[in-house]
């Protein structure tokens, strides 16, 4: 009983306190503050990475560091091969 009480708990106290991102990009526009909608998406970012990157097909995973920041997307196939292919 003490388990489940335990697991509940644990349950509720993760779900709450999480600002939605339109709320803060409200705040960012507001205040001209953007740290807190960086972090986030950065967050987010890795979120994608760890759990592998579900592009449609005919696309594929690209990630790129820029500025100690990695972002990563789905790009078209084709055009990703030629720009790999352009300095050869």
């Amino acid at each position: 009983m003490k388990v489940l009480l335990f697991v509940g708990v644990l349950i509720l106290s993760g779900c709450g306190g999480v600002t939605p991102l339109a709320q803060l990009q409200e705040q960012a526009f507001l205040t001209g503050d953007w740290s807190a909608v960086e972090q986030r998406e950065r967050i987010l970012a890795r979120r994608n990475v760890r759990q592998g990157m579900n592009c449609p097909a005919g696309t594929a995973a690209y990630c790129e560091r820029r500025f100690g920041q990695q972002r990563c997307g789905c790009v078209d196939k084709e055009e990703l091969q030629a720009v790999l292919s352009w300095g050869r």
